[in-house]
């Protein structure tokens, strides 16, 4: 930039002036004309910097987008093009995951890092009775950006808002995104990873098993219910043993009561099923049930998991673990699944295929 020479000039021209002054007992003709000189370039100086501030405050002025019930308040350099692009994105987003009331979404306000005077377009757009989520958003979005952010942050603050259960199991996102070919191959690969008995339960068809896999069940000891010693120990010895407590090290070296000690304190998920299973579960319920079975889900607060989800879905816990199995294992499809005894039979074969690997192997013994 032209400033920094500027800068140089006009301290140059001071010292010179404070020289003149000095060598010339009350100043000069010539000194007064070079301190006026410099005063002037200085105060040329301070305006230019005052409008640059101006002008930068301009283009980080926060300004509102709309898509749907999303509201999202973005520098004003970013454009109409990318606002009505992320705020658009972020609808689509939450409308296809179907998990967060159209209530909670209106009653938010995303709000991107950069952007200044906020508070003054908050009052001005009458917006200041809805609650303000600070998103990541540069003053000039990227344009990949679709609103994934927005939307994801939107889930995250409703996820917030659930009560403790929902909370614990939940994944933080509801399954936002969800794609098939991609999210679904991870579940079903969690699925017959068999590392669990229950895991390999489920894919013998057994709805006890997978409810069980997947945590629906409320119980007081998920680990005593859910895992044997044994499974909990294949699990441990997979990690850096050397750099965890001395329950894990015992689990390893054949103590099943330090296996159930370390998982009870923490070194293993109470739930079995990885993240990606349990969004598609819930996947499943928006597919199957329709966005307003899976919302009514989350908002219930009694009994356990698969209570409400089957609740909200109209049938049994059984059917719904079974028809989720279904679902998953033929790819999501988006009709209903009435699975059969010809549908569920390479499940079963599968599932026993494994079963008798499993028994092979002394694991389970």
């Amino acid at each position: 930039m032209c400033r920094r020479p500027v800068a140089l000039a006009l301290a140059a021209l001071l010292g010179a002036t404070a020289a003149l002054a000095q060598g010339a007992r009350g100043g000069s003709a010539r000194a007064r004309a070079l301190l006026a000189r410099a005063e002037s370039l200085q105060a040329g100086i301070a305006r230019q910097d005052s409008a640059e501030r101006r002008r930068r405050y301009d283009e980080l002025r926060a300004e509102r987008f709309d898509a749907g019930d999303v509201t999202v308040l973005l520098p004003r350099m970013a454009g109409e093009v990318a606002g009505q692009r992320i705020a658009g994105g972020a609808a689509q987003y939450l409308d296809s995951a179907g998990a967060v009331p159209a209530s909670f979404v209106a009653s938010q306000v995303a709000i991107a890092y950069e952007a200044v005077a906020v508070d003054s377009v908050l009052r001005t757009e009458k917006l200041t009775g809805r609650t303000r989520i600070w998103v990541d958003i540069p003053a000039q979005p990227d344009s990949s950006d679709r609103g994934w952010i927005v939307a994801a942050r939107i889930t995250r603050g409703y996820v917030e808002s659930l009560d403790p259960e929902w909370r614990s199991w939940a994944p933080q996102d509801l399954g936002l995104g969800f794609m098939h070919g991609r999210d679904d191959v991870a579940a079903m690969r969690e699925l017959t990873a068999g590392d669990t008995r229950t895991s390999i339960e489920c894919l013998g068809s057994s709805p006890a098993g997978c409810r069980l896999w997947l945590g629906l069940d409320r119980t007081a000891d998920p680990y005593g219910a859910r895992y044997t010693p044994a499974e909990i120990r294949v699990l441990v010895s997979r990690r850096m043993v050397e750099y965890l407590p001395g329950d894990a090290r015992q689990c390893v070296n054949g103590s099943d009561e330090a296996c159930m000690r370390f998982a009870r304190s923490g070194g293993v998920p109470p739930v079995p099923a990885g993240a990606a299973s349990t969004r598609s579960v819930l996947r499943a319920v928006r597919v199957l049930h329709g966005a307003p079975a899976l919302r009514r889900a989350l908002a219930d607060t009694s009994g356990s998991i698969g209570q409400r989800l089957a609740r909200a879905s109209g049938i049994s816990e059984d059917s719904l673990v079974t028809e989720w199995r279904a679902w998953l294992l033929t790819g999501g499809s988006q009709r209903h699944v009435a699975a059969g005894v010809l549908d569920a039979l390479p499940v079963i074969v599968f599932g026993g295929l494994l079963l008798l690997a499993a028994a092979g192997t002394g694991r389970w013994r």
